[in-house]
């Protein structure tokens, strides 16, 4: 059985979910705007991947691609925050039906979505991001998401599509777990978009110059596996 506690800060209306969205903006900028001044002066070590096996649940290829989260969207359309927790979980010898983790999330007010002035639900907006909170702890800048990655912690970051997929006319935001950092200074990536399935090891891991990568990052949190373990009760 997964208990997750209530998120107190649901937005139940439109006005609700444009403050909570001012919140959030805030917040973010304040993570781009320091971690700009820090990069280009950090150095950035190898660190061996946190993890190497191979995770069976794809956002866009599996059978759970159909799955709705909340009452609006899919797992293939919206899962990710969902996948950076079940990748977490999962390397930290934590088993859970994923499907239960799903409805339990969106149960307890962690699906995000949008509303119209009536209040009514209108579309999907991701995953409310202190879900992150319950299960780690928020950092403050890249250089801190750097500190924690060379301790061997395994890192949930929030990016920036535009630079992300290095695509300019990509929106909004998506969940990935930074695991490590190869000799060649690239960032090693967890995505929930991969391909997990050992007949496609290529595709199961995502690398990107290591400083483009932290420049794409606008929010972070360290995975913390007493936490986690509270999750299965």
């Amino acid at each position: 059985m997964l208990e997750i506690p209530m998120n107190e800060k649901f937005p139940k209306n439109k006005e609700e979910r444009d403050r909570q969205d001012f919140i959030d903006d805030m917040d973010l900028e304040y993570f781009r705007a320091k971690s700009k001044m820090e990069i280009e002066h950090l150095k950035f070590h190898a660190v061996e991947p946190l993890t190497s096996g191979i995770f069976p649940i794809s956002q866009k290829v599996s059978v759970f691609s159909d799955l709705p989260y909340g009452k609006i969207g899919t797992i293939g359309e919206a899962g990710c925050g969902p996948l950076a927790l079940e990748y977490a979980l999962r390397a930290n010898g934590i088993q859970v039906d994923f499907e239960e983790l799903v409805r339990e999330i969106a149960h307890k007010g962690y699906r995000a979505y949008l509303y119209n002035i009536q209040g009514n639900i209108i579309d999907g907006c991701g995953t409310e991001y202190c879900l992150f909170d319950n299960f780690g702890y928020r950092l403050n800048s890249v250089s801190q998401v750097i500190r924690e990655l060379e301790a061997k912690s395994m890192i949930c970051t929030l990016v920036q599509n535009s630079i992300y997929r290095r695509n300019v006319n990509a929106k909004g935001r998506h969940f990935v777990n930074l695991i490590g950092i190869d000799r060649a200074q690239n960032a090693i990536i967890m995505d929930g978009n991969l391909i997990w399935d050992e007949r496609y090891p290529d595709e199961a891991i995502k690398k990107i110059p290591v400083k483009e990568f932290a420049s794409a990052i606008r929010a972070a949190w360290v995975w913390d596996k007493r936490k986690m373990e509270g999750l299965v009760k």
